[in-house]
């Protein structure tokens, strides 16, 4: 990827961006928590979704559309809703 189309996907706020390690997660771009229990978590970007799966987790910090969620973290799935519209 060239470095102009790496940044404009950096930049791109539509689109949810997720770090993770097995015991902590970062989810950018985040809208809303839509759902949120001690074994899942899912994150509303828009039209794009973001669900977490594991156990204890905990949101450890929340600021300007960032998450930081501490837990085992054991998989993380992304979706979108069925709009015929693309980001």
């Amino acid at each position: 990827m060239r470095f102009k189309e790496e940044l404009s996907y950096d930049m791109d706020f539509g689109r949810p961006r997720v770090i993770t390690d097995e015991r902590f997660a970062t989810i950018e771009n985040v809208k809303a928590i839509v759902m949120i229990s001690e074994t899942s978590l899912t994150v509303s970007a828009g039209k794009k979704f973001v669900t977490l799966t594991g156990s204890d987790f905990v949101i450890k910090e929340i600021f300007e559309g960032r998450l930081l969620i501490e837990g085992t973290i054991q998989r993380v799935e992304f979706f979108r809703t069925s709009d015929k519209d693309k980001d």
